[in-house]
């Protein structure tokens, strides 16, 4: 739905010229029963599209030139609807105020009265909807596969990985088929350019592109996988995530190892979340939006694994800095937690481990050899298994 969907014209009579005059009336009773439940044919992630471009452009022009086309009532039902509609996608939205008045009384009160007072009124406005924006966008770009899991929206044209050094800097060269480019840094990062199979990556395909890249298209492939393993190994920061890729390792020396999935390290996800409107309003460069995953495993049928190591610094900081006392941190917890959401959102299936449990099992690993043989069990079949 767009904005203009929640008016409807209507006629206020005859012009001198005898030409009909008429005028936009807003929906709101189409807006009560959208905040009661979703429309028939019109899902709530395309109806909540729609109202928020109409609230945000009321509370601006509220904000700025006084020309919002709602009264009170109106735009406090838009409101209502809105906050409801985002609550059954599970989409924060609180703002401090419910109608026009509300939000005259809550800029004067913080400082957004006088000279310069549109620019931040108008600022203010696109901190509090962007997240929204950014969360509808994901929701879009979801889509349920086959098989019942969520697989990714679009298959990955470059792979970027094992960065062992500064991080890459990557921006959008072509939006349009999502092509990218790394202007810094190329040089500390792997990056896997070959189209995707049905069957995702396996270690194979990863050896053998290996081998091309390195000219060793002729050599053993276990020589070219054992060098690919080494290069892979040094972009591993902490002990924890190189024991864990030990241990999934492991299934490449065995019988068709080489038709195991690769396990990916230090993978950045590249997409642009950022819609060509939200660009405009946030006055955002075309740059690419990304994040750092510990690993990540592409299986059949579009379905995505990330493994993440965590240490104690994804939920607690030393305080004072530099000290060995560390403080649980509920804001870090909180970041770790909204990303977890973003990748879900986009078709990733995400599984967390304890740096701690992994060193203190560094002697005998087979719990996390049999974590990989539950996931396998669930999302990829044994290549040796019979069909």
């Amino acid at each position: 739905m767009k904005a203009s969907d929640f008016f409807r014209t209507v006629s206020t009579g005859v012009g001198g010229w005898g030409d009909p005059l008429t005028a936009l009336k807003f929906e709101l009773e189409l807006v009560e029963r959208l905040r009661r439940a979703p429309l028939e044919g019109t899902s709530d992630r395309d109806a909540a599209e729609g109202l928020s471009s109409l609230v945000h452009s009321e509370l601006e022009h509220c904000g700025t030139d006084s020309e919002q086309r709602l009264e009170d009532e109106e735009i406090a039902a838009a409101i209502r609807c809105l906050k409801a509609m985002l609550r059954r996608l599970n989409i924060p939205f609180n703002p401090p105020f419910r109608d026009f008045r509300g939000f005259q009384g809550y800029w004067s009160a913080q400082g957004m009265s006088g000279g310069g007072g549109w620019a931040a009124r108008r600022g203010y406005l696109n901190t509090l909807f962007a997240p929204v924006w950014a969360a509808l966008d994901e929701l879009d770009a979801t889509e349920d596969s086959n098989l019942g899991f969520r697989g990714v929206d679009g298959e990955p044209k470059n792979i970027i990985f094992a960065s062992t050094g500064f991080k890459p800097e990557i921006v959008m060269s072509q939006v349009i088929d999502g092509a990218i480019e790394i202007v810094e840094h190329a040089d500390t990062c792997l990056v896997y350019d070959r189209p995707l199979s049905d069957a995702g990556l396996t270690w194979g395909q990863l050896v053998d592109w290996w081998g091309e890249r390195n000219g060793m298209a002729g050599a053993d492939g276990r020589v070219v996988g054992r060098s690919l393993y080494e290069r892979l190994q040094t972009s591993l920061g902490s002990k924890a995530e190189r024991y864990l890729f030990f241990a999934y390792a492991s299934r490449y020396s065995e019988a068709g190892g080489m038709d195991q999935p690769a396990l990916l390290p230090q993978v950045y996800l590249h997409y642009d979340p950022l819609t060509e409107r939200q660009r405009k309003v946030l006055n955002k460069p075309r740059r690419l939006g990304r994040e750092r995953m510990d690993f990540l495993l592409l299986l059949p049928g579009g379905v995505r694994i990330v493994i993440e190591v965590d240490g104690k610094h994804h939920y607690a900081r030393e305080v004072p800095k530099g000290s060995d006392k560390w403080e649980v941190a509920a804001d870090l917890y909180s970041e770790m937690a909204a990303e977890d959401r973003v990748l879900r959102l986009k078709g990733y299936e995400v599984f967390r481990f304890g740096g701690k449990e992994i060193c203190e099992a560094k002697d005998d690993l087979s719990f996390i050899r049999r974590f990989f043989s539950d996931l396998e069990a669930r999302f990829w079949p044994d290549p040796l298994r019979d069909p």
